[in-house]
């Protein structure tokens, strides 16, 4: 006979898990191994049930979910028939996506992110299957207590606290891999997310909402590769809306952080001077500085804003500035993507030369962040207007093809900030002279460089010269297994130097290293 599990989560949502034939039931007491889950009854009675999901093994190729989302009705998961362990696995990872995309719903998310647990405070580890999260888990010594080391799904409670619970490694069963489980109803109360990435030492730095806000939804894989794949684009759409929701309240709530991480260093420690002590508030009570009580600096009312990009009509000045978020290249390097932007209305003064500028395209009506290289007197000929303020990119090489009057700008850009760090930009002559300095470096070292390449290409192609390198300095390969891809790096001492390039499908080496590696006799990583 099969048995129906139980799959409780924090946020009060409790699942009774429903296998509807023999190889339904197969798959479910997998799922229940792997996920460490008990039956959905007590003493012979069942227990009270929020949700059923109900597997069925379908025999066509209807793989399909159906529910009655207006009566909260049961969710049927229609599954193929597993004939190995991979396809087992496919099955059982279906199922828990399932689960996880009705979360969203309730403002939670399935984010890719390592787990762990220290004094009662859980924090998450985010980033891309490479950065090294399944790494970072195994280093952490005791008291810590490492929960997951692939994903985590956050919820939030009727309290508007967030929970995080440890979600199964899936890239270990396949291929015969070692498998695992993991204790998903073990919930931790989730104080902090960190977005890890490699240093030569370790740095921490907070994460103001509106960077946090893409960091995780962009850690939210399985939300955005669902959406990719769906036919519908409205459905698509209110998926990705959800989304991005579900990740600004929760980058409101939880603190993040940048984490840069060597490969000997105990990083551990930044953790701890951020982590909140148990008892000094709930878990997701993170509007506030975990020890000093001070607010981190967020944005007001934030809106996109690039050379593709336009701010919504009903955008305002609040507390005597706008704040926007910078996309795009055209202003490298004096602003990049995701620089938080504040722009200031420009009142009686005058616009100047040199200035950053906030405007509206004539042509298109979408906002701008250029500089200012002209300005003169209005005039107009033939209907349009022959002289007024013109502009260009920082990293652009000729003048934009409109010119500007005065109402077209909604105001100057005063400062940019990125983490925690808040720098002037420099107007008028200052400006001028900061972008002048910036294109003659760049022409100095285009010119220069022209020589040396040369040079390097040529001395790369005698190579390699590693047997002048000391053994521990030769280039060696480092292998991380992340979900359904291998990915094979190249490190020469405590640096990675190369990493291979599926789409180009070649090996790319940094300067000067590739006068001691050979490219052509590194290994391609099999998908």
């Amino acid at each position: 006979m099969s048995q129906n599990l139980k799959l409780a989560f924090a946020d009060s949502r409790q699942w009774v898990i429903r296998p509807l034939d023999d190889a339904a039931a197969a798959i479910v007491a997998a799922l229940g191994k792997v996920m460490r889950l008990g039956p959905a009854c007590e003493a012979g009675r069942p227990v009270t049930e929020d949700r059923e999901l109900c597997v069925a093994v379908s025999d066509d190729s209807d793989t399909s979910v159906l529910s009655d989302a207006e009566m909260d009705g049961p969710v049927v998961c229609r599954v193929a028939a597993p004939t190995n362990r991979d396809l087992l696995t496919a099955q059982m990872m279906r199922i828990t996506e399932t689960v996880a995309r009705e979360a969203l719903a309730r403002g939670g998310l399935l984010l890719h992110a390592a787990l762990a647990e220290h004094q009662g405070s859980g924090f998450g580890m985010a980033g891309p299957g490479t950065v090294g999260k399944s790494t970072a888990s195994n280093r952490l010594p005791s008291p810590w207590r490492s929960l997951c080391d692939d994903m985590t799904l956050a919820v939030r409670d009727a309290k508007g606290r967030y929970w995080a619970h440890p979600w199964p490694t899936w890239s270990r069963f396949w291929s015969d891999g070692p498998g695992g489980s993991w204790p998903v109803e073990q919930a931790v109360p989730l104080r902090a997310i960190f977005f890890l990435g490699q240093a030569p030492s370790d740095k921490l730095e907070p994460v103001n909402p509106t960077q946090a806000t893409a960091l995780i939804l962009e850690s939210a894989v399985d939300l955005v590769r669902e959406a990719s794949l769906m036919s519908d684009v409205n459905a698509a759409r209110a998926l990705v809306g959800e989304g991005v929701s579900a990740a600004k309240a929760v980058a409101l709530a939880v603190p993040a952080y940048s984490l840069k991480l060597s490969l000997d260093g105990r990083f551990w420690e930044e953790i701890e001077h951020v982590l909140p002590k148990t008892g000094d508030g709930g878990p997701g009570a993170a509007d506030q500085g975990p020890e000093t009580g001070e607010r981190f600096p967020s944005p007001v009312a934030p809106a996109q804003v690039s050379a593709h990009g336009s701010l919504p009509e009903s955008s305002h000045f609040a507390d005597g500035s706008l704040r926007v978020v910078c996309t795009g290249v055209s202003m490298r390097p004096t602003l990049d993507e995701p620089d938080l932007l504040e722009v200031r209305p420009y009142g009686p003064r005058r616009v100047r030369r040199g200035d950053v500028v906030c405007f509206k395209s004539p042509d298109t009506g979408r906002t701008v962040v250029h500089r200012v290289v002209s300005v003169g007197r209005p005039g107009t000929r033939d209907g349009r207007p022959t002289d007024g303020i013109r502009t260009r990119g920082d990293n652009n090489l000729n003048d934009d093809p409109w010119v500007l009057q005065a109402g077209d700008v909604i105001g100057w850009v005063a400062a940019a900030q990125r983490g925690a760090r808040r720098r002037a930009i420099a107007s008028g002559w200052q400006g001028l002279v900061g972008l002048g300095c910036v294109r003659l470096g760049r022409r100095i070292r285009r010119s220069a460089g022209l020589v040396p390449h040369t040079l390097y290409d040529f001395a790369a192609g005698l190579g390699p010269f590693d047997y002048l390198l000391p053994r521990s300095l030769r280039a060696r390969l480092a292998r991380f297994d992340a979900r359904h891809r291998v990915f094979l790096k190249l490190l020469i001492g405590g640096h990675e130097v190369g990493q291979y390039d599926f789409r180009l499908k070649r090996w790319e080496i940094q300067r000067p290293f590739r006068l001691f590696v050979d490219p052509q006799a590194l290994p391609a990583p099999k998908r």
